[in-house]
């Protein structure tokens, strides 16, 4: 009889903490590790003969947006085919739970940069878990609760400061959450509904995390012109809270957004280490590329938000608000650094996906070679657009240094996410441009910056993969290579592993990954996807 199920022989082992590479053998009974070490005696159902290839713990994407496209596409074939096999959505302070019957629509307009969405059969956390159970995603799957749902949940839509009275009801909303399987909490202050929330609000949340031991996450206030204060505030809130229980905080894609702000990165990042030398509990996660992605209507100001979507798209047909929009335009290009008034660098968004025929032409265009095709004003052309669209208009923005990502990206502190969400080649998916970190983020962190350019060892790129993340999760089963750890496994080539996505042609899966094990099964076995549907849902 089989000594193993499945054993990895003759690889690199590259184990997750940051030590150097060992040659040696993985063997798996189920979905965890048996054995690690060299062991040449030993069988197995099936051997994968790994000679000249490194094997890692599956990669770990802390930062994801998945909640409605792993129900679209569970294969999840833009993660799991880069190496990834936990995921975790619920990012940035947006949920599509908890909801109230009837108020779907309105909670889902906040999310406008996923068009292709499935049928909304939940309204609580635990359906929703339970539904992503069900659809046996190839990937395993963690949840954050996105305080815009609760803030949605207990008061609307409005913009307004919540009284004493709400803030417990969001409190207590996010805590029953987190009791029914999310792992953490999410808060997004640069977009509506979390740009509408005082400082009280956010630690109240804060609270709730720390007492239940969850991850707290936030998309800071500003990643601009008051970056290092949004930080100040955030670290301020974390150390209140951490004298009453222990708050893990991770700051969401750690950056310095604008030219004219990327010398705001260095005191920014200080203010992080000083909190780190105190005891604070901060961490943050990067991408490894100069754009970021979201949506158009992200742009706009918190005032025009007030109400929802349908206010949204009421405003930008009234000539006073655009007025409005284009005099705080004015204000920002004179030099004014106030965050909260309408900023938008048309040559650097780039339109990724709309949701209509009419306008798939504007895909892959700048903001500035649409308005020039159209002989039009380049602020009425995207309004009008987001009209057109109903809001659903996704971008890529660029607006990074190279200097300044590489600042992040090599820092202790900092874990890899995609800041994305789950695409394929085929199927509804493929729809439009999207952001070429959805297929080649954790293959281009490894090959390009560590291998490549040296920013790093090829280790400490694995670690910023795989155990770092899992700590901020506080999960104690995944993220090494370890006996009695989860069978989460990346086999790939550590000569070919690149990304070759781009942002001109996006859907295209990266080259070097030889083999993925999802919870001790065989998933991605050369090109081909096997999706044998055993990712689970953490807390479900």
């Amino acid at each position: 009889m089989p000594q193993f199920d499945v054993l990895v022989r003759g690889a690199q082992i590259l184990d997750g903490t940051g030590a150097p590479p060992r040659t040696g053998d993985v063997g798996i009974v189920g979905d965890t590790i048996k054995a690690v070490g060299t062991l040449p005696q030993a069988s197995a159902t099936q051997t994968l003969e790994a000679p000249g290839l490194a094997v890692s713990p599956g990669f770990i994407d802390l930062h994801s947006h998945s909640d409605f496209t792993i129900l679209v596409n569970p294969a999840a074939e833009s993660k799991v085919r880069q190496g990834v096999t936990l995921e975790v959505n619920g990012q940035c302070g947006f949920t599509p739970f908890p909801v109230r019957a009837g108020r779907q629509d309105e909670l889902d307009a906040l999310c406008p940069f996923i068009t292709e969405k499935p049928a909304w059969t939940w309204l609580r956390t635990s359906e929703y878990l339970s539904r992503v159970a069900t659809a046996r995603p190839s990937i395993s799957v963690g949840q954050l609760v996105g305080h815009s749902a609760l803030r949605a949940w207990v008061m609307g839509f409005d913009n307004r400061p919540a009284t004493p009275k709400e803030i417990a009801g969001i409190a207590a909303v996010g805590a029953e959450a987190l009791d029914e399987g999310a792992l953490g909490i999410s808060v997004g202050l640069a977009y509506p509904l979390g740009s509408f929330a005082a400082d009280d609000e956010v630690e109240a949340l804060a609270e709730v995390a720390a007492r239940k031991g969850k991850l707290f996450t936030v998309h800071l206030r500003s990643e601009g012109s008051k970056l290092v204060e949004s930080v100040e505030a955030m670290i301020g809130i974390a150390r209140r809270v951490s004298s009453l229980a222990p708050l893990r905080l991770q700051i969401d894609h750690f950056k310095a957004s604008g030219k004219r702000w990327w010398g705001n990165l260095p005191p920014a990042m200080e203010v992080v280490e000083a909190a780190h030398q105190e005891g604070i509990d901060v961490g943050f996660d990067v991408y490894p590329y100069t754009a970021g992605s979201r949506h158009l209507s992200g742009s706009l100001p918190a005032w025009v938000h007030d109400g929802g979507n349908e206010a949204v798209m009421a405003r930008l047909q009234d000539p006073d608000c655009r007025q409005r929009l284009r005099d705080e335009l004015e204000e920002w290009k004179a030099g004014s650094d106030d965050p909260g008034i309408f900023q938008m660098d048309f040559d650097g968004l780039v339109i990724t996906e709309v949701a209509t025929p009419e306008n798939q032409w504007t895909v892959g265009k700048s903001l500035t070679q649409i308005a020039q095709e159209k002989d039009a004003d380049p602020l009425d052309v995207s309004f009008d657009l987001l009209v057109a669209e109903n809001g659903h208009v996704s971008i890529v923005q660029f607006s990074q240094s190279e200097e300044v990502m590489r600042t992040c990206l090599k820092h202790p502190l900092g874990c890899v996410g995609t800041d994305s969400l789950v695409f394929a080649p085929y199927g509804p998916l493929s729809r439009g441009k999207p952001h070429p970190r959805a297929y080649g983020t954790f293959p281009r962190v490894i090959g390009r910056y560590a291998r490549d350019e040296g920013l790093m060892t090829i280790s400490e790129a694995v670690r910023k993969c795989t155990s770092l993340p899992a700590s901020r999760l506080g999960l104690t089963d995944r993220g090494l290579i370890r006996e009695g750890m989860k069978a989460d496994l990346v086999v790939f080539d550590p000569q070919s592993l690149l990304d070759t996505a781009t942002y001109q042609d996006p859907h295209r899966y990266p080259l070097g990954i030889r083999y993925v094990l999802v919870n001790g099964v065989v998933t991605i076995d050369g090109s081909a996807n096997r999706h044998p549907g055993v990712g689970t849902v953490l807390g479900a």
